[in-house]
Formats: C-alpha cells, sequence, structure tokens
C-alpha cells in the first residue's frame, strides 16, 4: 500500500510511468521477449496474467507468442528476488538471482530450522528432480511431487508432522532449488509452467559483473546492483530509491547509490545510446505542485533531499510531449501489472480506496485494472462484471473506452 505521508504525485509521474513501462506504441517493445528484458524482471505470481502483461508492451504479440517465447527457452518463471514469483529473460536469470541471493538469505535459514530441511535433504532433492528431468524432459509440479514422495522425501512432512506442514516442505524445496539455480520453470503448459533444468541457462558471470562475481561482496557486485538500478530506472521512472528499495528489498542506502551509479553510467562519455533497446541516459528529477502538479528534470548541480529525487529517462519529459493523446488513453491491465506492484508510492495511479478495489482482502489477490487518464477507474475481477472506482468520472466516453480496450486486449489473447 502506498505510504499515507507522501503527498499525491503529479497525474503527470502517472503518464511518464506509462509511457517508461512500453505501454504506449512510443515506448513499445518489437517482441515479448525484448519488453521482459527491458523490464529485467516482471511480476508473475499469478500464471493466467503473465501473457496479458507481455502482449500489451510488445507490438504485435499474442498469447501463442509468449507460449512460443517460453517454450523456446528465452524466458523463464521463478523466484530471482523478494520472494515473489517472477518473468525473466533467460540471459538475465542467474546473474539477477545472484545478486539479490543474500536478501533471502535469513528467510531461507529460518524456514529451514522450522521445517526441519538441512543440505541432505535438499541434495537428495535435486538429485531426484534432475534424475526425473533428464528422463522424462519438462516436468508438471505435481510430477516432481510425485518422485519425492516415492523416495520417501515428503512422507509426513518429513520427520512426521502435519500435512500442512508436508504442503510448506514442498513449497520450500521448489523454491530453494530454484533460488539455487538448480531448477526454473519454462514452458507452459494450461496455466502452469513446467520445471526444468536450470543449469543449462547463461551463468551468473555473463553478467554485468563479468568473471568478478555479482554475489554480495564479490567483485561485481556493485555493477550489477548499478545495472539493476538501471533497467528498473528506465522501464518503470519517475522513481525513488525507495521504490527501488521495495521492488528489490534492498537497502534504501545501498538501493540510492545503485541509482546513483546507474546515472553516472549512463551520463559517461563511453556509454552507448541504443533507443532499439531502450538504453538511454538517466536523469535526476523533482516533482511539483501536486495532483495537478509536474515533473521537472533537475538542473546541473541542482540538488533535492535524496528522498525527493525521481530517477528516469532523461528523453521520457521529450516523449511525453509527442505521445500526450497515447498515454491518456484507456488501458486494460492485469492482476499484479508492474505499473501498479511495481512502486512503493503509487498514488499518482490511485487512492487508498482504489487500492482496496484492487485488493480487497489484502491477501495479495489483485484484481485486473483499467486505467484511463493515467488513473485507475474501474476493475475487472474473472468472470464478473466492472466494478468502478469511487472517483471515477462514469461517462458514454468512459465506458465505450474501457469495453473497447478489454475487448482489444481479449482479442490478442485468443490469438
Amino acid at each position: 500500500m502506498p505510504d499515507a505521508r507522501v503527498v499525491a504525485a503529479p497525474r503527470e509521474m502517472s503518464y511518464l510511468r506509462i509511457l517508461a513501462q512500453g505501454l504506449v506504441p512510443a515506448t513499445t517493445a518489437p517482441d515479448v521477449v525484448e519488453a521482459v528484458r527491458r523490464q529485467l524482471a516482471m511480476q508473475g505470481q499469478q500464471p493466467s496474467a503473465v501473457p496479458h502483461a507481455l502482449i500489451v508492451r510488445a507490438d504485435g504479440a499474442t498469447s501463442s507468442g509468449v507460449d512460443a517465447a517460453f517454450a523456446a527457452g528465452q524466458l523463464v518463471r521463478s523466484w530471482p528476488m523478494r520472494g515473489t514469483v517472477h518473468i525473466t529473460t533467460a540471459a538475465d536469470h542467474h546473474w539477477l538471482r545472484v545478486a539479490l541471493m543474500h536478501r533471502t538469505d535469513a528467510w531461507t535459514r529460518q524456514s529451514e530450522e522450522r521445517l526441519g530441511i538441512d543440505d541432505s535433504v535438499v541434495g537428495r532433492a535435486a538429485d531426484a528432480a534432475l534424475a526425473l528431468i533428464g528422463e522424462e524432459g519438462p516436468v508438471t509440479r505435481a510430477r516432481l511431487i510425485e518422485a519425492w514422495q516415492e523416495i520417501g522425501l515428503l512422507d509426513g512432512g518429513l520427520n512426521g508432522g502435519t500435512s500442512a506442514a508436508g504442503s510448506w516442505h514442498r513449497r520450500h524445496l521448489l523454491v530453494r532449488l530454484q533460488r539455487e539455480g538448480i531448477l526454473v520453470q519454462g514452458p507452459r503448459r494450461g496455466n502452469e509452467h513446467l520445471v526444468i533444468d536450470a543449469r543449462s541457462l547463461p551463468g551468473a558471470d555473463t553478467g554485468p559483473g563479468g568473471g568478478g562475481g555479482v554475489a554480495q561482496g564479490a567483485a561485481g557486485h556493485r555493477a550489477a546492483l548499478a545495472e539493476i538500478a538501471r533497467r528498473y530506472a528506465t522501464s518503470h521512472g519517475p522513481v525513488r530509491a525507495a521504490d527501488l528499495a521495495r521492488w528489490t528489498t534492498l537497502p534504501l542506502a545501498q538501493a540510492t547509490r545503485a541509482l546513483e551509479d546507474a546515472v553516472e553510467i549512463t551520463n559517461a562519455a563511453a556509454h552507448q545510446t541504443d533507443l532499439t533497446a531502450a538504453r538511454v541516459p538517466l536523469a535526476r528529477a523533482c516533482a511539483e505542485g501536486g495532483l495537478r502538479g509536474s515533473v521537472r528534470l533537475l538542473g546541473a548541480g541542482e540538488s533535492r533531499p535524496a528522498r525527493e529525487v525521481l530517477y528516469l529517462r532523461a528523453d521520457l519529459p521529450e516523449l511525453l510531449d509527442n505521445s500526450r493523446r497515447a498515454v491518456g488513453r484507456t488501458l486494460f491491465l492485469p492482476s499484479f501489472d508492474e505499473l501498479h506492484v511495481g512502486y512503493k508510492d503509487r498514488l499518482c495511479l490511485t487512492d487508498a480506496a482504489g487500492e482496496r478495489l484492487i485488493c480487497p482482502a489484502a491477501n495479495g489477490m489483485f484484481r485486473p485494472l483499467l486505467v484511463d487518464r493515467g488513473r485507475v477507474v474501474a476493475v475487472r475481477p474473472v468472470g464478473e462484471g466492472l466494478l468502478w472506482a469511487e472517483d471515477a468520472r462514469r461517462s458514454a466516453r468512459l465506458e465505450t473506452a474501457v469495453e473497447r480496450a478489454v475487448r482489444r486486449v481479449e482479442r490478442r489473447l485468443l490469438g
């Protein structure tokens, strides 16, 4: 939920984020793999929402194209950061996972102490999984769990226990083996991603840290964090350091340094700008004037308190000037979309009442949403009708635009 102490950001910030997110023609990616690469990681907690999130960011993409990218091994699904399922490109998976793995070390140790899991159990689970995949190819989660049960790995929830404990054991082993880079989820079958061997994916040493390594304490760790910050600010900006800290679970000071490093790197003479890959210089900015205000780039030597500094693509204001009509159009976005969940401060997109509409039970289950002129105007629960936001100014124009936006996405999802 947004911090109630944060003053509402300008509506313009929402427009700029829509642009950065690749949701309008000026910034749309040429294909779904490039759309994911630009974002670095996109939340993939709900498998059925993944095709929706990708096709709205890729030119002419369809659901079958998303399936093809996973089947070809170009995209994968796993737990590379934040203890939450994300979609990444195969090329980015291992280095991102290794760079941020230390942020979940404490959770792993505590969970395994509570569940009675030790390294020997993890090793047996890994050996069984890799042997199964070697024999049968990509497998379902149910088939993998069955194989673990066949060797007595999950009997009574390990060391005896309830079926509920067994459920936690199963989940922990699945997460742990993906967190360690042994397994990953790949091809889609129905509403599930099949489990595959992750060891053939490009290694962590192919990432920004190179041979210096990207793990905490390694020579390349700072470079890896700067690359994470660069892609996050490029694809999500304007953002504050607090947004990056929440997105990655990095400490605020480390997130701030990573963003400052990213600004310095992208404005250096040696930096190679590539508009087709959204590889552009970053800039600092500030928000002024409340909801009806603006986002202004900071001049050379101009400073603001760190908590107020925004980071974004340097060309974003100019892109906005040329895309005013496009950014205000009605968007139909899936549950867990990065335009909503990718930030700590989302007040430019919706208010507290809108947050309750999107996630009514505060249980982590989000509803698909409709955005018009930069604000959430409605949600569309699966299998139900529209639920309008309290502050939505309903009109014939808006209702027609919402209906068209939904139909447009649904046609592409059927493709």
